[in-house]
């Protein structure tokens, strides 16, 4: 007698129904955690200037045109409870973006790429920094290298609410070579 796969067809198309639902970013999410509702911060979006949270850029003042411009993006948990993040991708996405005086963009370091779809929970501890870097090589999206002047770098951690976290802005002034 020949058995009929629809039971275990609908079966999986079952459980990819239930994934589907439990990763989309409103669904409610178990946990094995007792609830600290009452004690911890709320993980919604948060600004540079949030009180649970500091999210801070750090660029040198100035470099020689050519030189490679280390970039650090800093998140710190200010509180004294851990903090869960909701984060892209399965290396942490995180984008820094490089703009003109006039705020017309340069660089943007996602530009062009990617990002995973895979959400991630990250649980920063009480005083605990997530430390991201990246070094831009003073070129435009095409590849031509910028002159030298005034610019703003500000960097962005996409999470699963629909703006990114931001850092505030920070100037870097790109002298000419010193050669």
């Amino acid at each position: 007698m020949r058995r009929s796969a629809l039971p275990v067809f609908s079966l999986a198309l079952g459980i990819g129904a239930l994934l589907i639902a439990a990763c989309r970013p409103d669904a409610p999410r178990a946990s094995s955690k007792p609830d600290t509702a009452m004690t911890r911060p709320p993980t919604g979006p948060v600004s540079a200037t949030s009180d649970s949270l500091a999210f801070t850029i750090h660029v040198p003042d100035s470099v020689h045109a050519g030189e490679p411009v280390p970039i650090v993006l800093r998140l710190t948990n200010r509180t004294d409870a851990p903090i869960d993040l909701h984060l892209l991708g399965r290396t942490i996405a995180f984008d820094i973006v490089v703009t003109r005086e006039d705020g017309t963009p340069v660089w943007r370091r996602l530009e062009g790429q990617a990002v995973q779809s895979i959400l991630q929970l990250r649980t920063l501890a009480p005083s605990e920094t997530l430390e991201l870097s990246d070094r831009w090589d003073q070129r435009m999206r095409g590849g031509a290298a910028v002159p030298p002047g005034l610019y703003h770098v500000h960097g962005e951690l996409p999470t699963d609410e629909p703006e990114p976290l931001r850092t505030q802005t920070a100037s870097l002034l790109i002298l000419p070579d010193a050669g």
